[in-house]
Protein backbone atom coordinates (compact mmCIF):
# COMPACT_ATOMS: atom_id res chain seq x y z
CA UNK A 1 0.00 0.00 0.00
CA UNK A 2 1.08 3.41 -1.03
CA UNK A 3 1.79 6.22 1.60
CA UNK A 4 -0.64 9.17 1.75
CA UNK A 5 2.69 11.42 0.26
CA UNK A 6 2.92 9.25 -2.72
CA UNK A 7 -0.82 8.55 -3.30
CA UNK A 8 -1.01 12.19 -3.63
CA UNK A 9 1.67 12.84 -5.69
CA UNK A 10 -0.37 10.03 -8.17
CA UNK A 11 -3.22 11.84 -8.02
CA UNK A 12 -2.44 15.36 -8.54
CA UNK A 13 0.06 13.53 -11.66
CA UNK A 14 -3.03 11.55 -12.89
CA UNK A 15 -4.60 14.98 -13.00
CA UNK A 16 -2.21 16.65 -14.67
CA UNK A 17 -2.20 14.49 -17.33
CA UNK A 18 -5.94 14.35 -17.95
CA UNK A 19 -5.99 18.09 -18.12
CA UNK A 20 -3.38 17.86 -20.43
CA UNK A 21 -4.62 15.29 -22.35
CA UNK A 22 -7.85 16.76 -23.00
CA UNK A 23 -6.37 20.48 -23.73
CA UNK A 24 -4.69 18.29 -26.34
CA UNK A 25 -6.93 16.64 -27.90
CA UNK A 26 -9.71 19.55 -27.69
CA UNK A 27 -6.99 21.85 -29.91
CA UNK A 28 -6.42 18.91 -32.24
CA UNK A 29 -9.75 18.48 -32.90
CA UNK A 30 -10.80 20.44 -36.57
CA UNK A 31 -13.57 22.52 -36.57
CA UNK A 32 -16.39 20.58 -38.47
CA UNK A 33 -19.92 19.86 -39.16
CA UNK A 34 -21.97 21.98 -36.41
CA UNK A 35 -19.50 23.65 -35.40
CA UNK A 36 -19.51 25.82 -38.29
CA UNK A 37 -22.92 26.57 -37.47
CA UNK A 38 -22.60 27.20 -33.95
CA UNK A 39 -19.42 30.10 -34.78
CA UNK A 40 -21.74 32.75 -34.87
CA UNK A 41 -19.71 35.95 -35.73
CA UNK A 42 -17.21 33.00 -37.93
CA UNK A 43 -13.35 33.33 -38.28
CA UNK A 44 -13.71 36.29 -36.20
CA UNK A 45 -14.87 34.82 -32.88
CA UNK A 46 -16.32 38.21 -31.50
CA UNK A 47 -18.98 37.57 -29.00
CA UNK A 48 -22.12 38.77 -28.58
CA UNK A 49 -24.69 37.87 -25.92
CA UNK A 50 -27.27 38.57 -27.94
CA UNK A 51 -26.63 37.55 -31.31
CA UNK A 52 -25.95 33.88 -29.14
CA UNK A 53 -29.78 34.19 -27.04
CA UNK A 54 -31.31 34.85 -30.66
CA UNK A 55 -29.79 31.98 -31.87
CA UNK A 56 -30.62 29.66 -28.46
CA UNK A 57 -34.46 30.98 -28.56
CA UNK A 58 -34.65 29.79 -32.87
CA UNK A 59 -32.79 26.38 -31.87
CA UNK A 60 -35.47 25.62 -29.28
CA UNK A 61 -38.09 26.13 -31.43
CA UNK A 62 -37.09 24.80 -35.04
CA UNK A 63 -33.87 22.13 -34.48
CA UNK A 64 -32.40 21.45 -30.88
CA UNK A 65 -33.68 22.49 -27.42
CA UNK A 66 -30.79 20.90 -25.02
CA UNK A 67 -29.02 22.70 -22.78
CA UNK A 68 -25.35 21.68 -24.49
CA UNK A 69 -26.71 23.84 -28.11
CA UNK A 70 -27.04 26.25 -25.84
CA UNK A 71 -23.67 26.30 -24.27
CA UNK A 72 -22.05 25.08 -28.15
CA UNK A 73 -23.33 28.63 -29.24
CA UNK A 74 -21.47 30.72 -26.55
CA UNK A 75 -18.31 28.39 -26.37
CA UNK A 76 -17.66 28.65 -30.57
CA UNK A 77 -18.64 32.16 -30.82
CA UNK A 78 -16.34 33.23 -28.35
CA UNK A 79 -13.31 30.89 -30.00
CA UNK A 80 -12.11 27.74 -29.60
CA UNK A 81 -9.41 29.21 -26.99
CA UNK A 82 -12.51 29.03 -24.63
CA UNK A 83 -13.51 25.71 -25.23
CA UNK A 84 -9.39 24.51 -25.19
CA UNK A 85 -9.37 26.43 -21.53
CA UNK A 86 -13.29 24.50 -19.89
CA UNK A 87 -13.65 21.16 -21.15
CA UNK A 88 -10.26 19.38 -19.63
CA UNK A 89 -11.76 20.66 -16.76
CA UNK A 90 -15.12 19.46 -17.19
CA UNK A 91 -13.62 15.91 -18.33
CA UNK A 92 -11.66 15.83 -15.06
CA UNK A 93 -14.92 16.98 -13.32
CA UNK A 94 -16.56 13.87 -14.87
CA UNK A 95 -13.96 11.31 -13.30
CA UNK A 96 -14.57 12.83 -10.07
CA UNK A 97 -18.11 12.82 -10.25
CA UNK A 98 -18.14 9.16 -11.26
CA UNK A 99 -16.11 8.27 -8.61
CA UNK A 100 -18.69 9.85 -6.00
CA UNK A 101 -21.13 8.17 -7.42
CA UNK A 102 -19.38 5.13 -7.46
CA UNK A 103 -18.08 6.00 -3.70
CA UNK A 104 -20.45 7.95 -1.83
CA UNK A 105 -17.99 10.70 -0.94
CA UNK A 106 -15.32 12.76 -2.81
CA UNK A 107 -11.78 11.54 -3.86
CA UNK A 108 -9.52 11.21 -0.92
CA UNK A 109 -5.83 11.83 -2.52
CA UNK A 110 -3.83 10.74 0.06
CA UNK A 111 -5.80 6.99 0.06
CA UNK A 112 -4.06 5.15 -2.55
CA UNK A 113 -7.29 2.59 -3.19
CA UNK A 114 -9.41 6.23 -4.17
CA UNK A 115 -6.61 7.51 -6.53
CA UNK A 116 -6.27 4.24 -8.06
CA UNK A 117 -10.37 4.26 -8.64
CA UNK A 118 -10.14 7.49 -9.89
CA UNK A 119 -7.56 6.58 -12.31
CA UNK A 120 -9.69 3.56 -13.62
CA UNK A 121 -12.15 6.30 -13.80
CA UNK A 122 -11.06 8.38 -16.24
CA UNK A 123 -9.44 5.74 -18.18
CA UNK A 124 -13.06 4.20 -18.78
CA UNK A 125 -14.52 8.16 -19.57
CA UNK A 126 -11.60 8.34 -22.11
CA UNK A 127 -11.33 5.15 -23.86
CA UNK A 128 -14.92 3.54 -22.69
CA UNK A 129 -17.53 6.09 -23.84
CA UNK A 130 -19.19 6.78 -27.19
CA UNK A 131 -17.64 8.04 -29.51
CA UNK A 132 -14.90 9.78 -27.43
CA UNK A 133 -13.59 12.28 -30.40
CA UNK A 134 -17.45 13.26 -31.09
CA UNK A 135 -18.52 13.46 -27.32
CA UNK A 136 -15.91 14.58 -25.36
CA UNK A 137 -12.85 16.62 -27.43
CA UNK A 138 -15.56 17.99 -30.52
CA UNK A 139 -16.77 21.14 -29.35
CA UNK A 140 -20.19 20.55 -30.43
CA UNK A 141 -20.45 17.37 -29.38
CA UNK A 142 -18.58 17.40 -25.95
CA UNK A 143 -20.89 20.64 -25.14
CA UNK A 144 -24.09 18.48 -25.94
CA UNK A 145 -22.93 15.45 -24.40
CA UNK A 146 -20.20 15.24 -22.05
CA UNK A 147 -21.05 18.57 -20.84
CA UNK A 148 -24.71 17.99 -20.65
CA UNK A 149 -24.00 14.61 -18.95
CA UNK A 150 -21.25 16.89 -16.35
CA UNK A 151 -24.83 18.89 -15.57
CA UNK A 152 -26.50 15.68 -15.04
CA UNK A 153 -24.35 13.77 -12.89
CA UNK A 154 -23.80 16.46 -10.51
CA UNK A 155 -27.27 16.27 -10.17
CA UNK A 156 -27.61 12.81 -9.31
CA UNK A 157 -24.14 13.50 -6.71
CA UNK A 158 -26.83 15.21 -4.60
CA UNK A 159 -28.55 12.21 -4.22
CA UNK A 160 -25.76 9.60 -3.72
CA UNK A 161 -24.94 11.71 -1.07
CA UNK A 162 -28.18 11.37 0.25
CA UNK A 163 -28.01 7.75 0.17
CA UNK A 164 -24.64 7.89 1.72
CA UNK A 165 -26.26 8.89 4.31
CA UNK A 166 -28.96 6.47 4.28
CA UNK A 167 -26.16 3.39 3.99
CA UNK A 168 -24.85 4.77 7.25
CA UNK A 169 -28.13 4.56 9.03
CA UNK A 170 -28.66 8.42 10.43
CA UNK A 171 -32.06 9.24 10.84
CA UNK A 172 -33.12 12.80 10.92
CA UNK A 173 -30.80 13.91 9.26
CA UNK A 174 -32.40 17.75 9.67
CA UNK A 175 -29.21 19.75 9.24
CA UNK A 176 -27.13 18.33 5.99
CA UNK A 177 -29.75 16.74 4.23
CA UNK A 178 -32.84 19.44 4.47
CA UNK A 179 -31.34 22.41 4.18
CA UNK A 180 -32.19 25.26 1.97
CA UNK A 181 -28.48 24.87 0.63
CA UNK A 182 -29.50 21.53 -0.96
CA UNK A 183 -32.52 22.88 -1.61
CA UNK A 184 -31.13 25.59 -4.02
CA UNK A 185 -28.82 22.83 -5.46
CA UNK A 186 -31.35 20.71 -6.36
CA UNK A 187 -33.62 23.38 -7.44
CA UNK A 188 -30.56 24.83 -9.56
CA UNK A 189 -29.08 21.78 -10.83
CA UNK A 190 -32.31 19.48 -11.28
CA UNK A 191 -33.96 21.77 -14.07
CA UNK A 192 -30.86 22.21 -16.46
CA UNK A 193 -30.48 18.20 -15.41
CA UNK A 194 -33.83 17.45 -17.32
CA UNK A 195 -32.47 19.02 -20.11
CA UNK A 196 -29.06 17.62 -20.97
CA UNK A 197 -30.17 14.43 -23.56
CA UNK A 198 -33.73 12.78 -23.37
CA UNK A 199 -31.92 9.48 -22.82
CA UNK A 200 -31.04 10.96 -19.28
CA UNK A 201 -34.53 11.10 -18.55
CA UNK A 202 -35.62 7.61 -17.98
CA UNK A 203 -32.36 7.16 -16.56
CA UNK A 204 -32.81 9.74 -13.66
CA UNK A 205 -35.96 8.83 -12.97
CA UNK A 206 -35.39 4.92 -12.50
CA UNK A 207 -32.36 5.92 -10.58
CA UNK A 208 -34.23 8.75 -8.01
CA UNK A 209 -37.12 6.33 -8.01
CA UNK A 210 -35.14 3.08 -6.39
CA UNK A 211 -33.78 5.79 -3.74
CA UNK A 212 -37.10 6.58 -2.85
CA UNK A 213 -38.11 2.90 -3.00
CA UNK A 214 -34.89 2.49 -0.42
CA UNK A 215 -35.37 5.15 2.19
CA UNK A 216 -38.89 5.39 2.17
CA UNK A 217 -40.05 2.30 2.00
CA UNK A 218 -37.83 -0.26 3.30
CA UNK A 219 -35.74 1.83 5.98
CA UNK A 220 -39.35 3.83 6.80
CA UNK A 221 -37.06 6.96 6.68
CA UNK A 222 -38.71 10.79 5.80
CA UNK A 223 -37.59 12.01 2.56
CA UNK A 224 -36.59 15.70 2.89
CA UNK A 225 -38.09 18.60 0.85
CA UNK A 226 -35.30 18.97 -1.30
CA UNK A 227 -35.30 15.43 -2.77
CA UNK A 228 -38.82 16.09 -3.91
CA UNK A 229 -37.64 19.67 -4.87
CA UNK A 230 -35.17 18.12 -7.18
CA UNK A 231 -37.23 15.72 -9.07
CA UNK A 232 -39.82 18.43 -9.15
CA UNK A 233 -37.72 21.08 -11.29
CA UNK A 234 -36.21 18.20 -12.88
CA UNK A 235 -39.34 16.98 -14.56
CA UNK A 236 -39.84 20.33 -15.21
CA UNK A 237 -36.85 20.71 -17.37
CA UNK A 238 -37.78 17.70 -19.00
CA UNK A 239 -41.03 18.61 -19.97
CA UNK A 240 -39.48 21.79 -21.36
CA UNK A 241 -36.83 20.25 -23.44
CA UNK A 242 -39.71 17.15 -24.58
CA UNK A 243 -42.58 19.47 -25.54
CA UNK A 244 -40.06 21.66 -27.77
CA UNK A 245 -41.59 22.89 -30.87
CA UNK A 246 -37.76 22.00 -32.16
CA UNK A 247 -37.88 18.25 -31.38
CA UNK A 248 -41.31 18.05 -32.99
CA UNK A 249 -39.37 20.53 -36.26
CA UNK A 250 -36.60 17.98 -36.26
CA UNK A 251 -38.56 14.58 -36.10
CA UNK A 252 -40.33 15.55 -38.77
CA UNK A 253 -36.59 16.80 -41.03
CA UNK A 254 -35.50 14.57 -43.94
CA UNK A 255 -32.36 14.14 -41.73
CA UNK A 256 -33.08 14.27 -38.28
CA UNK A 257 -29.69 14.50 -36.58
CA UNK A 258 -28.61 11.48 -37.99
CA UNK A 259 -31.24 9.40 -36.88
CA UNK A 260 -33.48 6.94 -38.01
CA UNK A 261 -36.90 7.59 -36.79
CA UNK A 262 -39.22 5.12 -36.03
CA UNK A 263 -43.08 4.19 -35.96
CA UNK A 264 -45.45 1.63 -34.92
CA UNK A 265 -45.12 -0.94 -32.38
CA UNK A 266 -43.09 -3.83 -34.52
CA UNK A 267 -40.49 -1.38 -36.25
CA UNK A 268 -39.65 -0.05 -32.57
CA UNK A 269 -39.47 -3.79 -31.25
CA UNK A 270 -36.94 -4.63 -33.88
CA UNK A 271 -34.82 -1.73 -33.02
CA UNK A 272 -33.67 -3.28 -29.41
CA UNK A 273 -31.02 -5.62 -30.72
CA UNK A 274 -29.74 -2.65 -33.08
CA UNK A 275 -29.30 -0.30 -29.82
CA UNK A 276 -28.26 -3.05 -27.66
CA UNK A 277 -25.23 -3.30 -30.25
CA UNK A 278 -24.75 0.50 -30.61
CA UNK A 279 -24.24 0.85 -26.81
CA UNK A 280 -21.85 -2.23 -26.51
CA UNK A 281 -19.82 -1.37 -29.32
CA UNK A 282 -17.63 0.71 -26.99
CA UNK A 283 -18.21 -1.45 -24.01
CA UNK A 284 -16.00 -4.39 -24.25
CA UNK A 285 -13.64 -3.81 -21.49
CA UNK A 286 -15.77 -1.96 -19.07
CA UNK A 287 -17.42 -5.53 -19.92
CA UNK A 288 -14.86 -7.56 -18.97
CA UNK A 289 -14.01 -6.01 -15.93
CA UNK A 290 -17.81 -5.83 -15.12
CA UNK A 291 -17.94 -9.70 -15.50
CA UNK A 292 -14.90 -10.68 -13.61
CA UNK A 293 -15.25 -8.50 -10.53
CA UNK A 294 -19.22 -10.17 -10.73
CA UNK A 295 -17.47 -13.58 -11.04
CA UNK A 296 -15.48 -13.44 -8.38
CA UNK A 297 -17.95 -11.46 -5.90
CA UNK A 298 -20.21 -14.24 -6.34
CA UNK A 299 -17.58 -16.71 -5.35
CA UNK A 300 -16.58 -15.04 -2.45
CA UNK A 301 -20.63 -14.39 -1.31
CA UNK A 302 -21.20 -18.00 -1.63
CA UNK A 303 -17.92 -18.90 0.43
CA UNK A 304 -18.91 -15.81 3.19
CA UNK A 305 -21.99 -14.78 3.43
CA UNK A 306 -20.91 -12.04 6.19
CA UNK A 307 -19.75 -10.41 3.02
CA UNK A 308 -23.14 -10.38 1.31
CA UNK A 309 -24.18 -8.60 4.16
CA UNK A 310 -21.56 -6.21 4.46
CA UNK A 311 -21.44 -5.06 0.70
CA UNK A 312 -25.56 -5.60 -0.41
CA UNK A 313 -25.92 -2.16 -0.15
CA UNK A 314 -22.94 -1.55 -2.95
CA UNK A 315 -24.31 -4.62 -4.78
CA UNK A 316 -27.56 -3.08 -5.60
CA UNK A 317 -25.81 0.71 -6.18
CA UNK A 318 -24.10 -1.20 -9.17
CA UNK A 319 -26.99 -3.60 -10.39
CA UNK A 320 -28.92 0.47 -10.51
CA UNK A 321 -26.58 2.09 -12.46
CA UNK A 322 -26.20 -0.85 -14.91
CA UNK A 323 -29.86 -1.54 -15.35
CA UNK A 324 -30.55 2.56 -15.50
CA UNK A 325 -27.93 2.60 -18.39
CA UNK A 326 -29.35 -0.18 -20.48
CA UNK A 327 -33.14 1.32 -19.88
CA UNK A 328 -31.62 4.82 -21.43
CA UNK A 329 -30.07 2.92 -24.39
CA UNK A 330 -33.38 0.99 -25.08
CA UNK A 331 -35.67 4.14 -24.14
CA UNK A 332 -34.45 5.31 -27.85
CA UNK A 333 -36.81 2.65 -29.06
CA UNK A 334 -39.44 5.24 -28.22
CA UNK A 335 -38.64 7.67 -31.20
CA UNK A 336 -35.78 6.86 -33.04
CA UNK A 337 -32.06 4.41 -33.68
CA UNK A 338 -29.83 7.42 -32.87
CA UNK A 339 -26.54 8.65 -33.89
CA UNK A 340 -23.86 6.23 -32.42
CA UNK A 341 -22.75 9.32 -29.99
CA UNK A 342 -26.05 9.40 -28.29
CA UNK A 343 -25.16 6.37 -26.45
CA UNK A 344 -22.29 8.57 -24.25
CA UNK A 345 -24.66 8.63 -21.23
CA UNK A 346 -25.42 5.21 -20.90
CA UNK A 347 -22.33 4.27 -21.97
CA UNK A 348 -20.72 6.54 -18.99
CA UNK A 349 -23.24 5.61 -16.41
CA UNK A 350 -22.40 1.35 -16.83
CA UNK A 351 -18.60 2.56 -16.01
CA UNK A 352 -20.06 4.07 -13.04
CA UNK A 353 -21.86 0.71 -12.37
CA UNK A 354 -18.25 -0.91 -12.63
CA UNK A 355 -16.37 1.29 -10.97
CA UNK A 356 -19.08 0.17 -7.96
CA UNK A 357 -17.80 -3.32 -8.70
CA UNK A 358 -14.14 -2.93 -8.37
CA UNK A 359 -14.15 -1.39 -5.33
CA UNK A 360 -15.97 -4.25 -3.81
CA UNK A 361 -13.63 -6.59 -5.60
CA UNK A 362 -10.64 -4.55 -3.97
CA UNK A 363 -12.64 -3.91 -0.53
CA UNK A 364 -12.91 -7.99 -0.24
CA UNK A 365 -8.52 -9.13 0.62
CA UNK A 366 -10.05 -12.91 0.44
CA UNK A 367 -11.37 -12.44 -3.04
CA UNK A 368 -9.82 -14.69 -5.50
CA UNK A 369 -8.22 -13.95 -7.90
CA UNK A 370 -7.11 -10.33 -7.06
CA UNK A 371 -8.22 -7.99 -9.48
CA UNK A 372 -4.86 -6.83 -10.73
CA UNK A 373 -4.42 -9.34 -13.76
CA UNK A 374 -7.73 -8.14 -14.85
CA UNK A 375 -7.07 -4.44 -14.42
CA UNK A 376 -3.55 -4.94 -15.76
CA UNK A 377 -5.09 -6.30 -19.17
CA UNK A 378 -7.71 -2.91 -19.41
CA UNK A 379 -4.77 -0.90 -18.42
CA UNK A 380 -2.39 -2.09 -21.25
CA UNK A 381 -5.34 -1.77 -24.14
CA UNK A 382 -6.93 1.10 -22.86
CA UNK A 383 -3.07 2.74 -23.16
CA UNK A 384 -3.06 2.11 -26.75
CA UNK A 385 -6.21 3.55 -27.15
CA UNK A 386 -5.35 6.94 -25.39
CA UNK A 387 -1.35 7.10 -27.68
CA UNK A 388 -3.39 6.09 -30.36
CA UNK A 389 -5.72 8.94 -30.29
CA UNK A 390 -3.25 11.74 -29.57
CA UNK A 391 -1.31 9.84 -32.48
CA UNK A 392 -4.93 10.15 -34.82
CA UNK A 393 -5.76 13.46 -33.56
CA UNK A 394 -2.41 15.23 -34.61
CA UNK A 395 -1.78 14.06 -37.84
CA UNK A 396 -5.77 14.82 -38.28
CA UNK A 397 -4.81 18.32 -37.55
CA UNK A 398 -1.56 18.72 -39.49
CA UNK A 399 -4.64 17.62 -42.64
CA UNK A 400 -6.86 20.64 -41.04
CA UNK A 401 -4.66 23.33 -40.71
CA UNK A 402 -3.26 23.02 -44.22
CA UNK A 403 -6.48 23.15 -45.34
CA UNK A 404 -7.17 26.15 -43.53
CA UNK A 405 -4.22 27.80 -45.03
CA UNK A 406 -5.24 26.89 -48.38
CA UNK A 407 -8.63 28.74 -47.64
CA UNK A 408 -7.37 31.59 -46.44
CA UNK A 409 -4.78 31.37 -49.60
CA UNK A 410 -7.81 31.45 -52.16
CA UNK A 411 -10.02 34.03 -50.04
CA UNK A 412 -7.02 36.37 -50.09
CA UNK A 413 -6.30 35.91 -53.82
CA UNK A 414 -9.80 36.61 -54.14
CA UNK A 415 -11.56 33.60 -54.70
CA UNK A 416 -14.64 33.35 -53.38
CA UNK A 417 -15.88 29.57 -54.64
CA UNK A 418 -13.01 27.65 -52.86
CA UNK A 419 -11.87 23.69 -53.42
CA UNK A 420 -9.82 22.26 -51.09
CA UNK A 421 -8.58 18.78 -50.70
CA UNK A 422 -10.52 15.81 -48.39
CA UNK A 423 -8.99 15.09 -45.29
CA UNK A 424 -7.64 11.44 -44.87
CA UNK A 425 -8.59 9.42 -42.06
CA UNK A 426 -5.16 8.26 -40.30
CA UNK A 427 -6.25 4.85 -39.01
CA UNK A 428 -9.75 3.13 -39.01
CA UNK A 429 -10.25 3.75 -35.80
CA UNK A 430 -10.50 7.37 -37.20
CA UNK A 431 -14.60 7.17 -36.75
CA UNK A 432 -14.23 7.83 -32.81
CA UNK A 433 -12.11 10.76 -33.60
CA UNK A 434 -13.97 12.14 -36.74
CA UNK A 435 -17.01 13.73 -37.64
CA UNK A 436 -18.47 14.51 -41.01
CA UNK A 437 -16.01 16.61 -43.73
CA UNK A 438 -16.87 18.67 -46.43
CA UNK A 439 -18.50 16.90 -49.54
CA UNK A 440 -18.36 17.69 -53.14
CA UNK A 441 -21.86 19.07 -52.92
CA UNK A 442 -21.24 23.31 -52.03
CA UNK A 443 -25.01 23.04 -50.43
CA UNK A 444 -24.47 20.71 -48.22
CA UNK A 445 -25.16 21.52 -44.46
CA UNK A 446 -21.55 21.45 -43.54
CA UNK A 447 -20.21 23.00 -46.96
CA UNK A 448 -22.60 25.94 -45.86
CA UNK A 449 -21.78 26.14 -42.60
CA UNK A 450 -17.47 26.27 -43.46
CA UNK A 451 -18.56 28.90 -46.66
CA UNK A 452 -20.06 30.98 -43.63
CA UNK A 453 -17.44 30.17 -40.99
CA UNK A 454 -14.57 31.50 -43.80
CA UNK A 455 -16.49 34.41 -45.08
CA UNK A 456 -16.69 32.96 -48.71
CA UNK A 457 -19.64 32.54 -51.11
CA UNK A 458 -18.93 28.40 -51.57
CA UNK A 459 -16.53 25.91 -50.17
CA UNK A 460 -15.91 22.07 -51.87
CA UNK A 461 -13.64 19.08 -51.92
CA UNK A 462 -11.74 18.06 -54.53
Amino acid sequence: MMSPRTSRVWFWALTAAALLYTALLSWWSPLTSDTYHHALTGMEHCFSFSLVWERCVASYMTWNPRIGEYLAFAVATAGKWLFMLLNPFVQVGLALMMFYLASGRRVDPRSWPDVRLFGLGLLLLFTCTARPGVTIYWLSGATNYSWGAAVWLGFLCLYRGFLDDAESGRKGDSGRNSGWGKFAAAAVLGFPAGMTNENNIPGTWLLLGALFVFVRLVRKEKLPLWFYAGLVFQVAGSLCMLLAPGISARMHSATPGCAEPLSGFWSRWEALPSLLFRMHEYLALPVLLGVAAAWVLWKSFRKDRNYFRAWKISLGIAAAYILASYAMALSFAAAVIPADHAMFSATLLFGVGVLVLLRMWYGIPSAVPRPQITVAVFLALSGICVFSTLHDHLLLFRQHEKRVRLVLEQKKAGIQEIVVPPLSPPSPWCSFIFWVDLSQNPEDYVNRGAAMYYGVKSIRIF
